[in-house]
């Protein structure tokens, strides 16, 4: 029974321990620009897609629903990150140009970037995009706010998401949609994320 309690306030020393180290190393989130520089609060971050590169909205069931040859996301930084912070920021304009159909931004939110992994880009708030089809009619796409949108690494956005179709879509457009899409940072030039 001694020995049970020895063990048992050993765990918890330990326990007590391991938390405290991983408050004193946890790593912070920063975005830096070409220079190695900290991208300040308020800067501007504009990312677009490439030449010969494509946004595409895809049906569930793998048929292309859109393509946008043409597409640039801008926006302004409302934080510069830190420890356990992550970097925040309010997009401005997203833009659909040269698509297979009419497609356009119904509503913006924010974006936030949290250290590095498969899934570090993920929405504030509500997004929606309509998109007028000759098939399915007018469809609403969007995601919400935590939705993971896709990585940012080396000044490359890489969109990789589940969009729903949102209220006021026609009934014949499919239920969900996956938006695939690299976009590369034009300002600063080299954004990349420091975590």
């Amino acid at each position: 029974m001694k020995y049970m309690k020895i063990l048992g306030l050993v765990a918890v020393a330990a326990t007590a321990l391991l938390a405290f180290l991983g408050v004193g190393t946890a790593s912070a989130t920063t975005l830096t620009n070409e220079a190695g520089e900290v991208v300040k609060t308020g800067s501007t971050v504009d990312f677009s897609i490439p030449s010969g590169k494509a946004a595409v909205l895809t049906e569930t069931g793998g048929e292309p629903l859109d393509t946008c040859t043409t597409s640039t996301v801008s926006g302004k930084t409302t934080n510069e990150g830190g420890t356990g912070v992550a970097v925040t920021g309010n997009v401005e304009t997203l833009t659909w140009k040269s698509c297979t159909f009419p497609t356009e931004t119904k509503t913006l939110a924010g974006l936030q970037v949290s250290g590095t992994g498969e899934r570090n880009v993920s929405a504030t708030g509500t997004f929606e995009v309509t998109i007028n089809t000759i098939l399915f009619g007018s469809c609403i796409y969007g995601v919400t706010k935590e939705t993971p949108l896709g990585t940012l690494a080396n000044g490359t956005f890489t969109a990789n998401a589940v969009a729903e179709k949102f209220s006021g879509s026609s009934l014949a457009c499919p239920a969900t949609s996956l938006w695939t899409a690299t976009y590369t940072a034009t300002e600063p030039k080299e954004v990349k994320v420091d975590a």
